[in-house]
Order: C-alpha cells, then sequence, then structure tokens
C-alpha cells in the first residue's frame, strides 16, 4: 500500500519536472525569437522582425516575458504598417490582420488607426481607378461613335467612287480587250524567237558534242599509236640494233653480271664506252624489254596521279631519251634511260597524298617529302634485276646537284650517274615550262635560260644539249 503511494508520489514530481522544464525551454525559446527580432529591428529589416517578434508570441507563456514580447510586437506591426502605406502589398496586410485576430492584445489604437488609414487609402485608389476605366469606356465608346459616323461618311464616298469606277470600267474594257489581243500576238512572236533560239543553241551544242567527240576519240587514238610505236620501237631496237649496240647495252646495265665496273655510274664523258665484251639479246630479253616499257609508263600513270603533274612521267621521259640520243649513248641504254626517266619520282606513290597537294610546307613536311628518294624500292620490284642499277639511280639520285648541294648523299659532279643527271635537267626543264600551282609557266627560252644559269645543279653539257633539240 505504502509503495503504492510512494509510486504515485514520484511520478507526480516526474510530471511537475517535465512541466517545468518544458515551460524554461518555452520562455528560453521566446526569448530567442524576440532576440532576433530585435536585431533585425536595429540592422533595418522589419519583415524579419516582424516574423520573429510573432514566433515569440507563438512560443512564449510567461506572462512578463510575454509582456515584454508584447510591447515589442506593437512597435514592430507599427513599422510595418507605416512601411505598407507607403508601398502597398494586400498579401502582407491580410497576413497583419489575421495575425492581430491570433494575437488580439498586440493591437493598440496607432495599430488600428494605421490599419484603417491603409484600406480607407487602398478603397480610394480602387475607386479612383475604377472611375478612370469608367471614363476609359465612355471615352471609347464616344470615339467608336465617332468612328461610325465617319466609317458612315466614307462608306457613302465609296459608293459614290464605285459608281464612277463602273463606269471607268465600263469605258476601258474594250480598250483592255484590245490591249490584251495585241500583248497575246507579241508573246506568241517572242515565243517562236525563243523556240528557234532555243534550236539553235541545241544544233551548235549538239555540232560541239560531236566536235569534242571526234577530237576525244582522235586523241585517244594518237595515244594508242603513241604507245604502239613504243612497243614497236621496243621491238625494233631489240631486233635491228647493231652488235655494238647489243654489248653496249649489256655492259652498262651489266645485263649478265660480267663486269659490275661498266655501269658508268659517275664519269665525266658522254661518249659510249668502247671494246666491249661480245654479247647477244635473245628472244626472252627482247620481249622482257617490251614488258618492262609497258609496265613503266602504267606506273609512271599512277605517279602523275598521286602528284597531280598531268603527263610529267611521259614527258620527262620522252625528254631524257632525246637527250641520251643526242649525247651519243647506245640506243638499248637510252631505251632503259626512256624507262628509268618514267618511274623515278615512284618513291612518291609511299608519301601521303594530302602531303602532296600541300603548298604551304614546314621544314618537317618538306624533309618527309624528300624522303621519297628511298620509297621507290617496293614500288619497282617487277623491274630485272640485271636493269636494277640504272633504276636505282634514276630513283635515289636525281635529286643531288653538280655542287653537292643536292640530297640525299650530296654527291658532286661525275659521282653523279649520267641516268640521274639527265633526270634532273629534263624534271627542271618540264617544270619550268608547265603549269603548276604555285607559278606560271615560262617559255621555252627563259625555262632554258633558267638552267643556264645555275652551273653548280645541273650538268652543263646536257643543258647544252637540252638547248638544241627543244
Amino acid at each position: 500500500m505504502l509503495l503504492g503511494k510512494a509510486r504515485k508520489i514520484v511520478f507526480t514530481m516526474i510530471v511537475v519536472l517535465f512541466a517545468a522544464t518544458a515551460f524554461a525551454a518555452t520562455n528560453n525559446l521566446g526569448a530567442k525569437f524576440l532576440d532576433k527580432a530585435e536585431q533585425a529591428m536595429e540592422d533595418g529589416n522589419t519583415v524579419d522582425a516582424y516574423k520573429y517578434v510573432n514566433q515569440a508570441l507563438a512560443v512564449t507563456k510567461d506572462e512578463a516575458e510575454a509582456a515584454n514580447i508584447l510591447y515589442f510586437a506593437q512597435t514592430v506591426y507599427t513599422q510595418r504598417l507605416k512601411e505598407l502605406q507607403a508601398s502597398y502589398d494586400e498579401m502582407a496586410l491580410i497576413d497583419i490582420q489575421t495575425n492581430l485576430d491570433k494575437y488580439p492584445r498586440v493591437e493598440n489604437t496607432t495599430i488600428k488607426r494605421l490599419v484603417k488609414q491603409i484600406q480607407s487609402a487602398q478603397s480610394n485608389k480602387e475607386k479612383a481607378e475604377q472611375q478612370q476605366r469608367q471614363d476609359a469606356q465612355i471615352k471609347q465608346m464616344q470615339q467608336s461613335t465617332n468612328t461610325m459616323k465617319e466609317f458612315a461618311e466614307v462608306a457613302k464616298e465609296n459608293n459614290e467612287i464605285q459608281k464612277e469606277s463602273q463606269e471607268l470600267i465600263k469605258e476601258g474594257f474594250e480598250e483592255q480587250r484590245k490591249t490584251t489581243e495585241a500583248q497575246q500576238r507579241e508573246q506568241n512572236r517572242k515565243l517562236m524567237v525563243i523556240i528557234f533560239a532555243v534550236i539553235g543553241i541545241a544544233v551548235i551544242i549538239l555540232i560541239v558534242i560531236l566536235l569534242v567527240g571526234f577530237i576525244a576519240k582522235k586523241g585517244f587514238k594518237q595515244q594508242e599509236m603513241q604507245h604502239e610505236q613504243y612497243v614497236q620501237a621496243f621491238k625494233l631496237l631489240a631486233a635491228n640494233q647493231s652488235q655494238t649496240n647489243r654489248i653496249m647495252l649489256g655492259g652498262i646495265t651489266d645485263l649478265y653480271g660480267s663486269n659490275p665496273t661498266l655501269r658508268l655510274a659517275g664519269t665525266s664523258t658522254w661518249a659510249p664506252a668502247a671494246a666491249l665484251p661480245d654479247v647477244d639479246l635473245s628472244e626472252t630479253d627482247e620481249e622482257e624489254l617490251k614488258q618492262l616499257a609497258v609496265k613503266c609508263e602504267e606506273i609512271g600513270t599512277k605517279i602523275d596521279q598521286a602528284t597531280g603533274r598531268k603527263n610529267n612521267s611521259k614527258n620527262v621521259s620522252e625528254l631524257v631519251y632525246k637527250l641520251s640520243m643526242q649525247l651519243g649513248l647506245p640506243s638499248g641504254l637510252a631505251m632503259l634511260n626512256f624507262c628509268a626517266a618514267m618511274v623515278y619520282d615512284a618513291g612518291f606513290l609511299g608519301i601521303d597524298p594530302e602531303l602532296l597537294s600541300a603548298t604551304d610546307l614546314t621544314d618537317e613536311q618538306k624533309k618527309a617529302l624528300q624522303g621519297h628518294v628511298a620509297l621507290a624500292e617496293k614500288h619497282l620490284d617487277f623491274v630485272p634485276k640485271k636493269y636494277w642499277s640504272i633504276f636505282e639511280d634514276a630513283a635515289t639520285k636525281h635529286h643531288e646537284n653538280i655542287d653537292g648541294s643536292g640530297y640525299p648523299k650530296g654527291l658532286k659532279g661525275d659521282e653523279i650517274p649520267q641516268i640521274a643527271r639527265l633526270i634532273h635537267v629534263a624534271e627542271s626543264y618540264v617544270s619550268l615550262s608547265s603549269r603548276r600551282n604555285y607559278r606560271q609557266t615560262m617559255d621555252k627560252e627563259s625555262a632554258i635560260q633558267k638552267l643556264k644559269e645555275q652551273p653548280d645543279l645541273y650538268d652543263t653539257m646536257v643543258v647544252d644539249v637540252l638547248n638544241e633539240i627543244v
């Protein structure tokens, strides 16, 4: 029994203690909100002061503390209402009225007066705006009435004008009909002229097409004949050249591997070599030379397509052949020079096409472009081993200069093989006398003179012979 009463007493004390703690916490919270409201008021932020003082009113239960908050709340509400007088905000006024209903003790005479003044001013403002709208409507109605009167007058004038227009239309109808008929006749005449002109142009175009086709067909036929002439030239050379020329061809190209020193890689004279071993060309050799020429022409076309130099291989090879013959080289050697000159730039087939078409090159790109002299071998694997020395000299040394300033090895004078010196002169002449993207073409005399002015680059004997044959 006593234990039960003790439990009740202890429970009651705990409840009282909890209530006291909660009451104290609530009063502390109200004091914190009051401090925030006062700080906001000092900072001139009436909106936040109004918010915090309402929160303080909501949580404060202590009468003494509530009195302090109530007094400060009246100050905040008064200041907030004065702000609304200067800048009306309907939602803010409604919020203040709601909180005044919630905390009636806040409302005093000043607050009531300010609320009524704001409401009265807003009511007067609304009435004034309503009066303005009514005045505007009345004015608009008056304008509409005036507009209707003006419209009626304009309509009347339009009716009169319409009657006059109908009379004019009736009077002008016949004249218009006559004018239309005349215009139709003129259009028919112009149409006939256009038809005859189109027919005439079509006939001219047809004639031009037929003429172009005839010229193209003739050109193709001429190319076929020229190709056949190259083949026949090899065939005749292989079949009819003298025993001396056969010996020279075999010696210079080391046809049978008998004497590597007869290569004439570098010699100061262009005279043919003297007594050589007796060598006969077999039918197999003759056929081999013919097939070599056909293959070289095919590769030369691919090189010109890659470099964008139309007919360059053909022009250079023909010039090299003429120079070889004029310099007194054997016919067989001249034909091998002709074949090698068609494919001397085979290394360009291994260069990036974008680099070949570029105009402004960096030093690194120029060096990469010069590297084409080392890339020819894999594109010339069809060349028989016994002829390889001439093709190798043509592909790798055609950029060597007489004074040693060329590349890739900087060879000088007689160190440069004959085929390389021939191609260097022929290529430069063809380049100077052909139109390129980076310059205009030169006439033959100017191109020859340009070569003569550079004896440090070109074999002067070859340039002199070039001057005789072009």
